[in-house]
């Protein structure tokens, strides 16, 4: 089976090699605009840091399968969130995720130019997810500016305004596209998932945001209350 990458909103990533699913970066609805809530199945969770677009445990219901079963080469390397050097929102994780011969990085809220210990690590990744640009991470001409110097293939825009859904700090997807020099690069997807092969045309993949309705067998299904008649509650009190 392929390798599939698919955007479940924000910074919120399925991953699914095979029958395995790793899931990045889960957001509580909550405290970011718009999104509905988040319920979803995964084998593996990965955490870029602990504010709440990105920490959302309870939003995502675990196998159990052991770790052995994971078919993913992961490495996380800590970066600050800010310009402040990580003295006023912290740091974040960027993670390294490699299976096949293919090389994923997700770079969580990454908020400073990265330096050359970094680069050396993230270099030349397939596919790059990375912020668009915010006013707590690297605007979008600075985002742009590390996927330079990563090198990366394919770059899919993550945690942005669109649609009423972001906080109003982000930027807009098209605020980031603007800063690469050919329109040709700027795909724009029907589809909230992108098949990952080696060798695959350079590009932005704008993924589309589909939502719950999009999610296939990673949703999980809310209970409903169990209606009780007469006769159910006067057997219940027996």
């Amino acid at each position: 089976m392929a390798l599939t990458i698919q955007w479940l909103g924000h910074a919120c990533f399925a991953i699914r090699k095979d029958d395995y699913t790793l899931i990045i970066d889960p957001y509580n609805s909550d405290y970011i605009n718009g999104y509905p809530k988040l319920h979803v199945k995964a084998d593996k969770l990965l955490i870029s840091h602990e504010h709440y677009g990105h920490n959302y445990r309870e939003g995502v219901e675990l196998s159990g399968r052991p770790e052995s079963d994971c078919p993913f080469e992961i490495t996380a390397i800590q970066a600050p969130h800010e310009f402040k050097m990580g003295n006023w929102r912290g740091f974040t994780l960027m993670h390294i995720i490699k299976v096949d011969g293919l090389k994923l990085v997700h770079l969580g809220d990454l908020g400073t130019q990265l330096d050359g210990g970094q680069i050396t690590q993230l270099y030349a990744p397939d596919v790059a997810m990375v912020c668009a640009g915010s006013a707590t991470a690297l605007p979008s001409q600075e985002a742009k500016r590390a996927m330079d110097e990563i090198m990366a293939n394919v770059i899919i825009p993550m945690h942005y305004r669109h649609n009423g859904m972001g906080g109003h700090r982000l930027e807009t997807v098209e605020e980031f596209a603007y800063h690469f020099e050919s329109p040709d690069m700027i795909h724009y997807y029907d589809t909230d998932t992108l098949t990952v092969v080696p060798g695959m045309e350079p590009q932005v993949a704008v993924l589309k945001y589909i939502g719950p309705s999009g999610f296939g067998d990673l949703l999980v299904e809310e209970k409903k209350p169990e209606k009780k008649g007469l006769l159910t509650r006067v057997l219940h009190r027996k």
